[in-house]
């Protein structure tokens, strides 16, 4: 790793980081993650999390095969930190008139502070060892999207690592600027373990003797991508269970219940619960022939959590479908 370069914090222009209310214009479900924060002013343009994931993260200037491999999809070599836990990537439109020279001080200062210590760092040719060195270039390598036009003028980039409260936890965050517009790219990385065991099978007969003892079974076999309504190709097992149980008992009818955890905004939640019920109804009458008057979608959204969510292993208990007897 080269040696950083030392910044002068004090000539800048310090403005606050916003962290109360959203944005009006934020996308729909996003918010800022509490141990980064945003410039004033910004936008949140893109938000994806993930309960568990892998992410890359650029820990020394890329040399020409590391930037052809990443341009790939592969995000491998020296110059990349692979970190395994929850992962959240979030992209902010700033303010006009602000640079990404003003606005990553402003973060680096802010992450500083609260106890981050930054391992790497680097402005635009900085950020390369070999001949390709193009500021967009980390568009292409460090921004999830690839949004490579966001960054022609410029492209700054800090890798910071602290350990406390919430564990290990590594930060980056990429701004760049085109025209009079900067970007802002921010990967946070909580490492922690899988959290196993999570996918319980519940076949028709479990079905059929919760909903007579309970009126009620809650389903977790039944998985969707994060903010995605379309039930994943794993699911598809649990969708079978359910058929059979509607088959072999013709007057029985269900409520088909989507529910969330609490991240996110709570209209969001409900929409989103609501559209992953719908979409389960479609395929059981469908794929299934099952009568569509015999199954009800139902969006609870958070609204009915069945413990805490305030940690992972709760939230990830809240998020199920549940069938309910009509």
């Amino acid at each position: 790793m080269t040696r950083l370069k030392a910044t002068c914090l004090s000539a800048v222009l310090m403005l606050p980081l916003g962290f109360g209310p959203v944005n009006a214009k934020d996308v729909a479900g996003s918010k800022d993650h509490p141990l980064v924060g945003r410039y004033t002013g910004s936008e949140i343009s893109s938000y994806k999390t993930h309960a568990f994931e892998e992410a890359f993260l650029l820990a020394a200037p890329l040399d020409n095969e590391g930037v052809s491999a990443a341009m790939a999809g592969r995000d491998t070599g020296p110059s990349w930190r692979k970190v395994e836990g929850t992962l959240t990537e979030i992209r902010y439109d700033q303010p006009e008139g602000r640079s990404s020279l003003e606005i990553i001080r402003n973060l680096r200062e802010s992450l500083t502070a609260k106890g981050f210590e930054v391992t790497f760092a680097c402005d635009d040719a900085e950020c390369f060892s070999g001949s390709q060195n193009d500021p967009y270039l980390l568009g292409w390598t460090v921004d999830s999207s690839q949004q490579n036009g966001r960054y022609t003028g410029h492209a700054r980039y800090i890798l910071a690592h602290m350990t406390g409260p919430r564990g290990e936890v590594w930060a980056s965050v990429l701004a760049g600027d085109a025209g009079d517009k900067a970007s802002v790219f921010v990967k946070v990385v909580e490492a922690k373990p899988m959290d196993s065991g999570q996918v319980v099978f519940v076949d028709a007969g479990a079905m059929s003797k919760a909903l007579g003892s309970q009126g009620r079974v809650a389903l977790y076999g039944i998985q969707f991508d994060t903010g995605k309504d379309v039930p994943k190709p794993e699911s598809g097992r649990t969708l079978d269970e359910i058929a059979s149980l509607l088959k072999s008992s013709p007057g029985l009818k269900l409520i088909v219940t989507g529910h969330t955890d609490n991240q996110g905004a709570f209209d969001f939640n409900v929409d989103l619960s609501r559209r992953r019920a719908a979409s389960i109804v479609s395929i059981l009458s469908g794929r299934y022939g099952i009568g569509a008057d015999r199954l009800t979608p139902f969006g609870a959204g958070m609204a009915s959590p069945i413990a805490s969510n305030g940690d992972e292993g709760g939230r990830a208990k809240n998020r199920r479908v549940e069938l309910v007897e009509r």
